[in-house]
This record gives structure tokens, C-alpha cells and sequence, in this order.
């Protein structure tokens, strides 16, 4: 298994991790380390080597397409390591590598697994450092949309996290349909109920009906949404807590001082756990993404959290979230940076009648049927049909 990022934290590949390992898979996981050398680490079923990547490497990795020195680091390290073991399959997470993916397969004839947690072209589209100078004019999109369209169709098997999703590469791409597993991105109950809860310090919050919004606060997730629907409703006993941190923070800061809004609570970057005592004190989850193709195709994980805590969820209408809460009542939508529609989904939430009804729905909808507990078994099978052939 391939991870370009350092691990942990990465709640889905750690979930996937340890359902495979619990149903007698032995993984060996590679990863981005820190360090200046190679560091490796046994944990069961579980072996985990760490490559150092520098600086210059990892930046290299963004105009791969034009200069491979990324792809020819992670080859060479790949290439040694499956030559050193016995291996049966490639696991490899995201789009950038999938090339290397695909040569590592053909040459140690092994299948490849691609597990794309996101859209990169698409998603790409949104980052700050592509639209503002020199990102700007040496990463080309177009290029990545290319890249990913060539050799996607040429995976062994295809995971992806909603129908939504798979509907679009099917379509977009002319993936074989028979080669993809939905894995959505669910909580597991089994490490969800390790959170601590309770004991939260003394807060204004707790009195007060307070909107959370949880995660990357970059702009493309609608967090400037979330102010100007601040600012429509700062004369009520509505407040806001936005948990997390972004390249764009210090500038969502600054908007929320110009507009002086008192009703908005920044928290910055917290640990997990404390986000969690803070969201369950709160009333109601906010994912409020702009529309584009990778958030029209993908789910939150925090969507899911939101819910396992009883909270009712508003949503923007991107097509997948929507689709969901629209099927399941378990929150309202809202027209992507609409802030006046925004506003007022918020306030029909204030009627404890329509506020009770989703919540129960919520909480009904992760505990019954859509958790990791359940969807994983899709994995288990993915990877019993591969040592079957």
C-alpha cells in the first residue's frame, strides 16, 4: 500500500488498514517520512516503512508531469522494496502516482488497486497556489486531466467514494464498470466511540444555537459563506464555531474583523478529540461546499461525524451530499454560496419539531447503516475476489 503523505493521521487509509489486517491481510504500507532516513515499524499484521522526502522532491511533485524527478524517486524506492518481499497487489492511494502504479504492476506482475479519495484535476482547480503566480504558469491542469483520463481505464481495480463518482469516471473516463468498488467515506463506529465526549470546558457555546463547521477552512469549502450568513444573522442568538485551519485562514479571519462579527468563534487547528466535545455541544453541521466536479462526487467524513452526534447537517447542494440528506432527512440544503438561502435553512433548524425529527434520522442513518462496520466488508471483498484469480 502507497501513501504519499505522511501516516498517520489519514482516517481512511488507517480505516482500511485495519479492517484488512483484522481479516488476516498483511500490509505493508509506504510513506512519506520526516526524518532523513528510511524508518520502519511493526505493528502486527501491519508493517509500515517511512521514506524521507525532501523538500525539493515533494515540490517536484506538483510539475511531475513536465519534470519526473517525483515519479523516479518513488519508482526507485517502490521497485526495491516489492523486490525485497513477497507481495500480491498494489494498493495505491490518490492520482499522482498511478503511473508508477502501473509500471510497478507490469513489472512484477502484480494487480493494482487505485483508490482515489478525490478528484486532483478537478480539485486542483481550487488550490490558491494554481491560481496565483508562479504555481500558475507551471502547473497545468490540463495536464493532470490528461494524465488522469490516459491511464485510469488502465487499473486493475478502481476505488472510489460515491456512486456519484463512479457514474462520472464510468462516463468521463469509459472505466469498466466491473472494475469499481464505492468505498464511501464513513465513520467507523468502533474508533468513533474512543472519543471523549463529555468534559468540555465551560463555554459560552452551550447556551447558545450554535452552526459548527469542521475541517480545511480553505475558501473553496464555503467558508465565506459562512460569514456572510453570520453577518445576515448577527442580531439573532445564532453563533458559528469554524474548527480548522488553512493556507486561507488568516484571510477568513480578517474578513470575519472587517465585518466586526460577533458571533463567529474561531477555534484554529485543535486536536481531533477536542473538535469533537466542541461539535457535540453544538446544534448544527455545516458542509457547506462550493460546487465543482470533486465535491459534486465525494462526501465529508465530517458530514458523518455531524451526525453521529445527533446533529442535523445543512448542506450545499453539491450533488452527492445532496443527494443523501435530501434521501435520508437528516438535514436541509442550501444553493452553494447562497449565504440569504443558507440563513434560512439555519433558522427552520431553530423549530424543535423539524430540528428533532432530522436529528433522530441522523443519528438512525450512522448507527444503522452507513459506518465503516458495514461498507469495509466491500474491501474484504475486493480482496478475496483477487485471490481467487
Amino acid at each position: 500500500m502507497v501513501l504519499e503523505n505522511p501516516y498517520p493521521p489519514d482516517e481512511r487509509v488507517e480505516n482500511e488498514i485495519n479492517i484488512l489486517t483484522k481479516n488476516g491481510f498483511r500490509i505493508t504500507l509506504v510513506c512519506k517520512g520526516d526524518t532523513g532516513r528510511v524508518q520502519e515499524e511493526e505493528n502486527g499484521n501491519l508493517t509500515i516503512i517511512r521514506i524521507p522526502v525532501s523538500k525539493f522532491v515533494y515540490k517536484s511533485g506538483a510539475i511531475a508531469l513536465i519534470l519526473p524527478i517525483y515519479f523516479r524517486f518513488w519508482y526507485n524506492h517502490l521497485s526495491r522494496i516489492i523486490r525485497q518481499s513477497k507481495f500480491e497487489a498494489i494498493h495505491l492511494h490518490d492520482l499522482p502516482l498511478v503511473k508508477m502504479g502501473i509500471k510497478l504492476s507490469e513489472k512484477f506482475n502484480l494487480p493494482l488497486i487505485s483508490d482515489y479519495h478525490e478528484n486532483r484535476p478537478e480539485i486542483m482547480k481550487m488550490y490558491r497556489h494554481t491560481q496565483t503566480f508562479p504555481g500558475k504558469f507551471i502547473i497545468s491542469i490540463k495536464r493532470w486531466w490528461r494524465y488522469q483520463k490516459k491511464y485510469t481505464p488502465r487499473v486493475d481495480c478502481l476505488i472510489l467514494v460515491t456512486e456519484e463518482a463512479r457514474d462520472y469516471y464510468i462516463n468521463n473516463y469509459g472505466v469498466s464498470s466491473h472494475k469499481i468498488t464505492v468505498l464511501p467515506n464513513y465513520i467507523s463506529l468502533e474508533r468513533f466511540r474512543k472519543f471523549e465526549t463529555n468534559n468540555v470546558p465551560e463555554s459560552e457555546l452551550i447556551n447558545r444555537f450554535t452552526i459548527v463547521y469542521f475541517g480545511d477552512t480553505g475558501f473553496r469549502r464555503g467558508t465565506l459563506t459562512i460569514l456572510e450568513s453570520a453577518e445576515i444573522l448577527k442580531n439573532s442568538d445564532i453563533h458559528f464555531l469554524i474548527i480548522g485551519s488553512s493556507r486561507e485562514h488568516h484571510l477568513l479571519q480578517k474578513t470575519a474583523d472587517d465585518l466586526q462579527l460577533q458571533n463567529v468563534t474561531f477555534t484554529g487547528w485543535i486536536p481531533i478529540n477536542e473538535a469533537i466535545k466542541l461539535i457535540n455541544i453544538s446544534k448544527v453541521g455545516l458542509c457547506p461546499f462550493l460546487r465543482n466536479v470533486h465535491h459534486d462526487t465525494t462526501y465529508a467524513n465530517k458530514m458523518f461525524q455531524y451526525m453521529a452526534l445527533g446533529k442535523p447537517v445543512v448542506v450545499s447542494n453539491c450533488t452527492a451530499q445532496a443527494n443523501f440528506v435530501t434521501k435520508e432527512a437528516c438535514g436541509l440544503v442550501f444553493e452553494a454560496a447562497n449565504s440569504q438561502e443558507l440563513s434560512h435553512q439555519i433558522i427552520r433548524l431553530t423549530d424543535q419539531s423539524e430540528y428533532y425529527r432530522f436529528s433522530k434520522n441522523a443519528i438512525s442513518c450512522v448507527f444503522d447503516k452507513y459506518n465503516w462496520e458495514i461498507s469495509g466488508s466491500k474491501l474484504i471483498d475486493l480482496y478475496t475476489s483477487l485471490k481467487k484469480e
